[in-house]
């Protein structure tokens, strides 16, 4: 009786789908801080996310609700790790994300920020200097408000926003007129 073994996956071994790195001696670079954020309704769906006209319909149907100028950062994913097998000590199941932000419109957005707190079906965009990034899982938004005790501290909504997702966020070109107030 023979027996069929066979080392690898579907598809190919574990190398053969690696892309080539791109290497730009001319690259502009992209620079930093998240200047706006965007939750997106998980129903809704993108054929092109870089398409300023998808972006308008979304909105148009309360889809997407953006919020155009912000403060903020975001960690870049703390990697999860699970068991290795073989010589591999451990492997990388996913990412943890965090996006903190402040939002200076305080005063008439108390009502939109509990609501938001308690929405488990919203995936979040957020965007750099001219590239986009999407969560490809829903989100859970964390608001507050602190108040120092200095004088002419603004008050301001602090928002944590922590998504886990198996994959880094692939940035695209910011479509344009979209983070702006409407």
């Amino acid at each position: 009786m023979s027996h069929l073994i066979y080392y690898g996956y579907y598809g190919g071994s574990c190398d053969d789908d690696l892309p080539l790195h791109i290497c730009n001696e001319c690259t502009t670079p992209e620079h930093g801080r998240v200047r706006s954020v965007a939750f997106i309704k998980k129903t809704f769906a993108f054929t092109d996310p870089s398409n300023p006209q998808e972006w308008r319909n979304g909105i148009i149907n309360r889809d997407i609700i953006i919020i155009p100028e912000v403060l903020g950062s975001c960690n870049g994913g703390e990697p999860v790790e699970g068991t290795g097998y073989g010589d591999q000590q451990s492997k990388i199941t996913g990412y943890n994300f965090e996006v903190a932000f402040k939002d200076p419109n305080y005063n008439d957005n108390a009502g939109f920020y509990n609501s938001l707190k308690r929405n488990r079906n919203l995936l979040i965009a957020y965007r750099t200097e001219t590239k986009t990034h999407m969560s490809t899982n829903t989100v859970s938004i964390v608001p507050k408000s602190p108040i120092s005790e200095n004088l002419t501290d603004e008050v301001v909504w602090d928002v944590v926003v922590k998504f886990s997702q198996a994959d880094l966020p692939e940035p695209f070109p910011t479509p344009e007129g979209i983070f702006e107030c409407f």
